[in-house]
């Protein structure tokens, strides 16, 4: 329930954002900056708060407490750097400067409001590796439900859809223009083959080079991802996992956010988003696919740059069923 109402309060705000931009009232607009501005100083404070105090603080106010404060400095810290972009990008100058960076209109509401959602993204993953590190997920990963994996990619794709206007500034033929959706043709689903190919012998080498690099990292890496995705274990389920991942993400990076961030940014954005990766140099291959795959939005479309995903993510689940049924004869 909670979630749901998490999704449904998402939503309700990029509808408000886009209907602003259709009524095109400056006043109106104002009181929309004002509100993100607002909505980020209790997490500033909350953050601030975090940062400076000590137990004896606590124990004053909410009396003997059987609590881990270690990490409360880390979580502070993030939250307020989490607070301090949300409110940088609802300042005009703050949205002027980053205009000579990537493509956004300062003047919207829809893409003010998508810098204060990024960084709540990156801010969201921050928090998770905050505590602790790839360590401390490790330790308190659970394998991940797929059903749940499919609803927050399904809720990657509505924000994308309604991100750019669905129902209220765009419809039909112009919602597809704007995402990047167009047939795919014969040459660019071959070429999407041919990236596919080459990003899965590239991950495989990158992954090999860091196992033999920093052996104890690579071997964590690869616990936490097998505890997480440890219920997907046959092809349909990495099928369901590869679709839902390559629809519902690239639908809201490739398509909805890179024509406003820029390539650049949003594959970076991408890659932090991927918590799981840790701040680690394997995090770079992801920004590297990240920015493959903006390139094929380029100079293809978003539904090449949907088939190079999706493909990717199924040839890499794959060869992990593989490696593990042949694991059973090798051991």
């Amino acid at each position: 329930m909670e979630i749901l109402i998490f999704s449904l309060g998402i939503i309700g705000i990029i509808l408000l954002a886009n209907v602003l931009v259709v009524r095109g009232r400056r006043t109106e607009q104002l009181a929309f900056n004002w509100f993100l501005f607002l909505s980020n100083l209790p997490i500033f404070l909350i953050g601030l708060f975090f940062l400076v105090v000590t137990d004896g603080i606590l124990t004053q106010v909410f009396g003997e407490l059987d609590l881990d404060t270690t990490y409360l400095p880390s979580i502070g810290l993030t939250l307020i750097l989490t607070a301090a972009w949300g409110i940088l990008v609802t300042l005009p100058q703050g949205r002027y400067l980053l205009a000579r960076l990537m493509p956004l209109d300062p003047h919207s509401p829809v893409h003010t409001l998508a810098l204060v959602m990024a960084g709540y993204l990156v801010g969201q993953s921050a928090l998770t590796l905050s505590q602790g590190g790839l360590g401390s997920l490790a330790d308190s990963a659970v394998p991940a439900s797929i059903t749940l994996f499919v609803l927050s990619e399904i809720l990657f794709a509505i924000v994308g859809l309604f991100g750019v206007g669905f129902l209220v500034r765009r419809h039909g033929l112009q919602l597809a223009v704007r995402l990047g959706l167009e047939k795919p043709r014969p040459i660019h689903l071959l070429a999407g083959i041919g990236w596919i190919g080459l990003l899965v012998v590239l991950q495989t080498i990158a992954g090999a080079a860091w196992a033999f690099l920093n052996p104890e990292q690579a071997q964590l890496l690869e616990n936490i991802n097998r505890l997480l995705l440890a219920e997907v274990d046959n092809v349909w389920k990495w099928l369901i996992l590869a679709l839902a991942a390559g629809i519902g993400e690239e639908l809201l990076f490739r398509g909805a956010l890179q024509p406003v961030l820029g390539l650049g940014f949003t594959a970076v954005l991408f890659a932090l988003v991927h918590v799981q990766y840790g701040y680690t140099p394997i995090m770079l291959f992801i920004v590297f696919l990240a920015i493959v795959l903006g390139l094929v939005r380029r100079y293809y479309n978003t539904t090449i740059a949907i088939f190079v995903h999706v493909g990717y993510d199924f040839t890499l689940g794959l060869l992990a069923l593989m490696a593990t049924y042949l694991e059973q004869y090798i051991t």
